[in-house]
């Protein structure tokens, strides 16, 4: 049986050998995670990436910041490893969402880890030239329950907007529903970032934070929401023109159209300061973002319409601002009179309510919409039999808190005396989820006591 050879043909010697060298790309330090929404009014925050980028590595956020973005930093945030170096970093996370030297420092750095170039626009970087710090971010979360809900029911990354962070904003752009600001489960406050944040979650009780509820909205809120979610979708377009003599000139532009170069009148109209709007007409100072929206939705122009001069106001509308003024001036308000049986029986009906924790007297008088030491005043024992009830809840909480924070301490030193480890204070603080408990001296005695006995048994 004949079988046939397979001639092989011989290489050639450029074919073994280039004296070209293989392309390598640039390899990034830290996942090449891609951020959410950038050019969309629902652009993801800088500190809802930080997150992700930490759990895609599979590590806590504290661990992310402090072994590795912290060391590239020029400037020091964050003192040490340890809950009491981490916490005064954690209480103003929320920076890195605006503009300053913390946002700047830290988007080069994540630019440089994971090789990105647009982690500038997941801040307000882009508009530092005409934003004003005071008033313009939460320090504590704000969410929308929807738009969790319906991100995990549709298996849908869940992540947290920078429209949310922004003071202005209280509604949610897509579902029109009031954000949320306290945990429904544990009634707390949310920081930006935490040591073991989970995003939709609370960093407190690790609760679900999705699900619905119906609530009214202004219109003026939609408003709001709709201009400031245009304005981050055009952060790209807009951050090559905004200079700081744009707002001056665009207040040129504005009260010239408006009241024929009349800055008092323009002042008047909008009731502001004469001498605070000569400052921002000037340019000797800046306005805040909350006053310039105001102004925006007076005149019926968007704020990127203002900023860009792109805006046509009609005769109708500057004459309607004018009488306005006018009807105003001549009309003098009323004082106002107190019903005194309603803010009984709502400060009664408060007291005697199931549900804890009662709301603060400054609440109770912003929900009446009268002053806090007028109810005070009228009403000292219900005030003070409020405030006592709410400070009794309040410290039983704080207890239990401190129960579970040494159950969990009690857990993180068996576990790591297993595994031949010796339970240092800086190791358990990494394992527990409220390190910052470690300043209280009950907690400290219950860790010294559980070490010994463990150490004591062996």
């Amino acid at each position: 049986m004949d079988i046939d050879i397979i001639q092989i043909q011989p290489y050639f010697e450029d074919e073994l050998w280039s004296p070209e060298r293989f392309p390598m790309l640039e390899r990034s330090r830290l996942h090449h995670l891609e951020p959410i929404g950038i050019g969309t009014p629902m652009v993801e925050s800088l500190t809802s990436y930080v997150t992700r980028l930490a759990h895609s590595h599979g590590v806590f956020v504290n661990t992310l910041l402090s072994r590795i973005v912290n060391p590239l930093l020029e400037q020091t945030f964050i003192k040490n490893y340890t809950g009491r170096g981490l916490k005064p970093f954690f209480n103003r996370s929320h920076a890195l969402n605006g503009y300053g030297i913390m946002a700047t420092d830290f988007v080069e750095v994540l630019n440089q880890l994971t090789l990105h170039n647009q982690l500038e626009f997941l801040t307000l970087i882009p508009f530092s030239n005409i934003l004003v710090t005071k008033g313009l971010l939460r320090s504590h979360k704000a969410w929308c329950p929807i738009c969790y809900h319906y991100w995990k029911q549709n298996k849908q990354i869940i992540y947290e907007p920078l429209l949310w962070s922004l003071n202005d904003v209280r509604i949610c752009l897509i579902h029109q529903h009031t954000l949320v600001q306290n945990c429904p489960h544990c009634h707390s406050q949310l920081l930006w970032l935490n040591w073991k944040s989970t995003l939709g979650y609370c960093s407190q009780c690790f609760q679900w934070l999705g699900g619905f509820s119906k609530t009214s909205v202004v219109t003026q809120e939609r408003w709001i929401v709709e201009n400031l979610g245009e304005f981050l979708t055009n952060a790209n377009q807009l951050s090559s023109v905004l200079t700081q003599e744009l707002i001056p000139k665009s207040f040129t532009h504005v009260v010239h159209k408006v009241s024929g170069d009349n800055i008092a009148a323009f002042a008047a109209m909008h009731k502001i300061p004469k001498n605070t709007f000569w400052g921002w007409y000037s340019g000797k100072t800046c306005p805040s973002l909350s006053a310039l929206l105001q102004i925006c939705y007076n005149l019926q122009i968007s704020l990127s319409q203002f900023l860009t001069q792109d805006f046509n106001l009609s005769a109708t509308h500057c004459q309607n601002l004018k009488l306005d003024m006018k009807y105003s001036k001549n009309i003098r308000s009323s004082p106002k009179t107190l019903d005194l049986d309603h803010i009984e029986n709502t400060l009664t009906n408060i007291l005697f309510q199931a549900r804890d924790p009662l709301p603060t007297i400054a609440e109770i008088a912003k929900q009446l919409r009268i002053n806090r030491r007028v109810m005070s005043r009228h009403f000292p024992l219900l005030c003070h039999q409020i405030v006592v009830k709410r400070r009794n809840y309040m410290g039983m909480c704080h207890l239990a808190a401190i129960e579970h924070c040494c159950q969990e301490i009690r857990e993180a030193i068996v576990s790591l005396h297993q595994s031949g480890e010796y339970p240092t204070e800086s190791r358990v603080c990494q394992l527990i989820s409220n390190p910052g408990y470690f300043r209280y001296k009950k907690v400290r005695l219950f860790y010294k006591k559980t070490v010994q006995s463990i150490l004591s048994s062996l």
